[in-house]
């Protein structure tokens, strides 16, 4: 579970790091708080930090449940949790980097998150009915 620990903790630094180029776009083209709108760059770097706090809904239960039920049927599931985690954290840099460049580009980055999590909670519920099994 240690190595689903840390790459949790990687993929939370990695926010707070969207969260402050959102503060860091804010100042440099003057978009005063509380407003949410302004600048397209702004709203960009906005977007990327609103969508992946959307995406961490997902991803941090799904690789906690991932890790605990696969582990309990010895699958590896915190070796395969922290490794599809890895692949997480990178698709967001991909995507954040292609989002606030060109808007329409961020379709790879976002299904290097969407998968992971997607297949850790469909993993998750095999797991779980093994279990019960």
């Amino acid at each position: 579970m240690e190595l689903v620990i840390l790459v949790t903790c990687l993929a939370l630094i990695q926010y707070t790091y969207f969260s402050a180029s959102v503060g860091m776009a804010r100042k440099k083209y003057g978009v005063r708080a509380p407003a949410m709108s302004g600048h397209p760059v702004f709203e960009r770097h906005l977007r990327v930090q609103q969508n992946t706090l959307e995406q961490l809904m997902l991803f941090i239960p799904a690789e906690f449940m991932f890790a605990w039920s696969a582990d309990n049927l010895q699958w590896f599931g915190s070796e395969i949790a922290a490794a599809l985690g890895v692949v997480w954290i990178i698709g967001r840099g991909l995507y954040a980097r292609s989002y606030v460049k060109e808007p329409l580009s961020r379709g790879p980055g976002f299904l290097m998150t969407f998968f992971p999590s997607m297949l850790m909670i469909i993993g998750s519920l095999i797991a779980v009915f093994a279990l019960l099994l």
